[in-house]
């Protein structure tokens, strides 16, 4: 009974080793997602700050809403000089216009002065304003654009493929190539003992990434230390659904450059067609359609519940079972089809 947990603890220290030992596998699991964080960290840089003229409407709260915002560097902040409300879609002036209501707040923001969002957030929150309860409105009514908010869950999801398909299907499919499977093939190692062994030191590579995401989220005023929990729960059941998706593409697979270059070209697609390039309701029915039954949607939609939530079409709920209906797709059919070896007869 001691000789499966005993396999299983040296498979994954040899693995740890193995993964950390090839440059090009080691850069795209750990670097090449860490190089995405720092390039959005650059975009949420140079779209905050800026000058900006605040009017507050009156209300009990009036005060000390002009007093928080007034301490934002580059805010300005008054309150409201007419004796009417504005008319809805004037601005009258200044950037944005700001209703506060106990701990709720509306704010209309000029669309082109998107980099006052985040000082705005930090702004209210210091009043006693909750955050989730901020409706930022565009004078149209629309919702305004936040770059960085809107590129939070393609890095997630970029982070996850990374170490999903590079860093676990190409050196399973390597190791085939190299005959080290063939080898594993002869010896007691169960194959579900190799498979299980693959999975602690990427997770917790998952997890130091989505901490690092998360940090960047609280600290850009996106959510609370409280509300990250739920999206590290998205990201792991994420990360594991791909996972098993890398087992799946690894199972039979032996030429890891060919591998590579489709999985580079999939990456590309999967985000297009999961919505984070364009939404999906301004593209045609034929890629809606598609979309519907990519489990990456429900994964950018799970993510888009706490980071951008106005871009949701499925209730959370929804999306886990989803995730989970797909990581028990994707990995039955790679407990399935993995051999050793292509020669292998069962």
């Amino acid at each position: 009974m001691s000789a499966t947990p005993s396999a299983l603890r040296q498979m994954i220290r040899t693995n740890a080793r193995e993964l950390f030992r090839d440059g090009k596998t080691a850069f795209f699991t750990v670097l090449f997602p860490l190089l995405f964080l720092a390039m959005f960290l650059g975009l949420g840089a140079l779209t905050a700050g800026g000058s900006y003229r605040i009017a507050v409407l009156p209300s009990p709260d009036q005060p000390s809403i002009v007093e928080s915002l007034g301490h934002v560097d580059g805010f300005h902040a008054e309150p409201w000089k007419g004796t009417e409300p504005p008319s809805t879609g004037d601005l009258a002036g200044y950037d944005a216009i700001v209703t506060v209501s106990g701990r709720e707040a509306a704010v209309v923001v000029d669309a082109s002065r998107f980099g006052a969002l985040k000082g705005l957030r930090t702004g209210l929150g210091a009043s006693g304003v909750d955050d989730s309860l901020i409706d930022f409105r565009t004078p149209d009514g629309g919702v305004p654009f936040d770059p960085l908010k809107a590129a939070l869950p393609t890095g997630l999801l970029m982070v996850l493929m990374s170490t999903a398909f590079f860093g676990t299907a190409t050196p399973l499919i390597a190791l085939r190539t190299r005959g080290t499977l063939r080898l594993l093939g002869t010896t007691p190692l169960r194959r579900m003992t190799f498979v299980l062994a693959q999975a602690p030191v990427r997770l917790a590579l998952v997890v130091v990434q989505l901490v690092i995401l998360g940090a960047v989220a609280v600290v850009m005023d996106f959510m609370s230390i409280a509300d990250t929990m739920r999206l590290m729960c998205t990201g792991l059941l994420g990360a594991v659904m791909l996972f098993a998706f890398g087992y799946l593409i690894a199972a039979r697979l032996r030429n890891a450059e060919v591998v590579n270059g489709l999985l580079g070209l999939l990456m590309p697609v999967l985000l297009f067609f999961s919505g984070l390039f364009l939404p999906l309701s301004m593209l045609p029915s034929v890629i809606t359609t598609v979309s519907d039954v990519l489990p990456t949607t429900y994964l950018v939609d799970a993510f888009n519940h706490d980071l951008n939530e106005a871009a949701t079409a499925q209730s959370l709920t929804t999306d886990w079972l989803v995730l989970l209906a797909a990581t028990a797709l994707f990995g039955g059919l790679a407990a399935w089809l993995f051999r050793w070896d292509q020669g292998e007869d069962r």
